[in-house]
């Protein structure tokens, strides 16, 4: 929170400088920078889980550019990087033998509860960046830059931030007697076996770098820079892969355990930089002397009667051109309006079209029903034109269909008419129903044996007559 205030403070002050400062595109800047925010390390713990965390950058930089818009920029800049590791396991080492007792082997619990590692490095970074630069007004300019950076790492440490892991021995042969906890190193910082030293295994590395913000004049040659950061280091930090465990058993003595951090076992062989955040620098920026134009000598005295000949001859050619330019605007916008309306008619006849050809194949559609039955039996592509008329009528609620319902000639014609067919019609709507389609949208009818698609003279003829057939109103 206090250095949010600060920040805001000189952001401030800044600002108000500006309003009378003159922003001047210089050819070279020089100047202090300070960042801060996700300055950290990516990796994947084989047993744990991995935290970022925050860190900062300082440095000095220089650019330089060779025209209004692209330069080059470099850099020497020390950063901080942190990120955390949590373990919650256990591993089984057996047939250990105790010095004071060889003869008789046990087996040694080591595990993990809530253990919490922080690895922390420092390094030194030099960048060398494009810079681009787009001026906004006379008091200030967007400045960008993209490129790599060289990452030198010169110490690092683990710390034991949090929870706690502890050993249990058990002693097959003498009956399961069990020792527990030894020993067991509780919330403290503890330093490892390896005196914690990450730059053991680090080894020099490459990021890409980019940034992008702003900067305000102060004066005609200071000014300060505002802007966002980010970097991933695309080389692995660390050197050669580890065998170890994190928790080994001391060579010498058995009744010691060496703890090796994340970085120094085969927990992880890989760590990635891992920056971005918030930046400002202060910067003196100059330009180099330019050699003065020599002042052009005196124009020879022209006629004045030529001078207004002239004169006249270049207004009628500019009005003839601005005229000329009149006419094309008018026929250019003329033409691109007839394209939309053509474009706009063509569409809508496509859509027409489509929605014709989707209704078509809608009333196309018949449901067909088992000889007493209400059963929906319709084939996949049938089923699939019903499903898409229940996603139009959801999303259109004024659309309307009728479903009519049709029995063969079996039975008795008046009941036929008045339940057989009703009820087959209801069968479809009801299935529309529960797809979504409101029931007021859907009215049934029945035509009973009246209708036949097929003569009603064998068992397959009358099958197709028992159906439910849609139509929209």
């Amino acid at each position: 929170m206090k250095n949010n205030r600060i920040i805001t403070i000189i952001a401030a002050a800044a600002l108000a400088i500006t309003v009378s400062a003159q922003q001047s595109v210089h050819d070279n800047y020089i100047g202090v920078n300070f960042g801060g925010g996700l300055n950290s390390m990516l990796y994947k713990p084989a047993n744990g889980t991995q935290g970022l965390g925050f860190g900062f950058d300082a440095g000095i930089h220089y650019g330089h550019f060779f025209n209004k818009t692209v330069g080059l920029g470099v850099g020497l800049q020390y950063s901080w990087a942190n990120a955390y590791a949590t373990y919650n396991w256990n591993e089984v080492t057996n047939g250990l033998t105790h010095p004071d007792n060889p003869n008789t082997p046990y087996n040694l619990t080591t595990g993990f509860t809530d253990f919490k590692e922080r690895q922390n490095v420092g390094y030194i970074s030099i960048p060398v960046e494009i810079l681009f630069r787009k001026p906004l007004n006379d008091r200030a300019a967007f400045i960008g830059g993209i490129g790599l950076a060289l990452d030198l790492p010169i110490h690092g440490k683990y710390l034991e931030k949090g929870g706690s892991y502890s050993t249990t021995g058990v002693f097959p042969a003498a009956g399961s007697y069990v020792f527990e906890n030894m020993p067991e190193h509780g919330f403290s910082t503890y330093t490892t076996t390896q005196n914690a030293k990450i730059n053991n295994r680090a080894k020099v590395g490459g990021s890409v770098i980019a940034d992008l913000g702003f900067r305000v004049a102060l004066n005609e040659n200071w000014g300060m820079y505002f802007g966002v950061y980010a970097g991933y280091g695309f080389t692995n930090l660390l050197a050669e892969a580890k065998a170890d465990e994190m928790i080994m058993i001391n060579a010498t003595d058995p009744s010691v355990i060496d703890y090796r951090g994340t970085f120094d076992s085969n927990e992880t062989g890989k760590a990635n930089l891992l920056r971005c955040g918030v930046k400002i620098a202060v910067d003196l920026g100059w330009s180099k002397a330019r050699k003065e134009t020599p002042a052009e000598e005196p124009l020879p005295v022209v006629d004045e009667e030529a001078e207004r000949l002239a004169r006249e001859a270049a207004e009628k050619a500019a009005r003839e051109k601005a005229e000329a330019e009149r006419l094309a605007a008018e026929k250019a916008a003329r033409e691109k309006a007839e394209a939309e309306r053509i474009a706009r008619e063509k569409a809508e006849a496509e859509r027409l079209a489509a929605e014709k050809a989707f209704r078509e194949s809608v009333e196309s559609v018949s449901v067909h029903f088992d000889i007493a039955g209400a059963e929906l039996n319709m084939p996949e592509a049938e089923q699939n034109i019903v499903d898409q008329l229940c996603e139009r009528m959801k999303a259109d609620r004024s659309m309307k269909i009728v479903i009519t319902g049709h029995t063969d000639n079996s039975g008795d014609p008046e009941q036929n008419l008045r339940y057989f067919g009703m009820r087959r019609a209801k069968a479809l709507k009801n299935y529309m129903v529960n797809k979504g389609v409101s029931a007021d949208q859907i009215r049934c009818d029945s035509k009973g044996q009246t209708e036949p698609v097929a003569p009603n003279d064998t068992r397959a003829n009358r099958a197709k007559n028992r159906r439910a057939d849609i139509r929209f109103e």
